[in-house]
């Protein structure tokens, strides 16, 4: 799980304008609140998780990975840069980015244990 994250990571970083207000201003940048940050990383981890497993090799999805998180940073209006910066400035303290992570863990563990319920 850990190396999907830093995976995702990775992409999202070196790989978002926004006019539905979740946006706020840090130190003169605007960056999109952590709720929303975590959110779309989340979705952009399941994303990559589905066609890792689909796949096996990055090198084969690549190319599908970044359409579809295109295509889901459009969905909730927000652009790649927006995402990198709000990304960026939550990854500056340790503190903020194992908070995103374990908020992550968190609604994941959730979703299996009511997807496994129901099964």
């Amino acid at each position: 799980m850990i190396k999907l994250f830093f995976c995702a990571s990775i992409i999202v970083i070196c790989s978002c304008e926004n006019s539905t207000g979740k946006l706020k201003s840090v130190n003169n940048q605007s960056v999109l609140s952590k709720k929303e940050t975590c959110s779309i990383f989340e979705e952009l981890v399941l994303i990559e998780t589905h066609l890792q497993n689909t796949y096996f090799s990055f090198e084969n999805y690549k190319e599908a990975l970044f359409i579809s998180r295109d295509s889901l940073l459009k969905s909730k209006n927000v652009t790649l840069e927006q995402f990198n910066k709000s990304f960026d400035h939550y990854a500056k303290s340790d503190k903020e980015m194992t908070a995103l992570y374990e908020e992550i863990l968190n609604n994941l563990n959730e979703n299996a244990a009511k997807t496994s319920t129901k099964n």
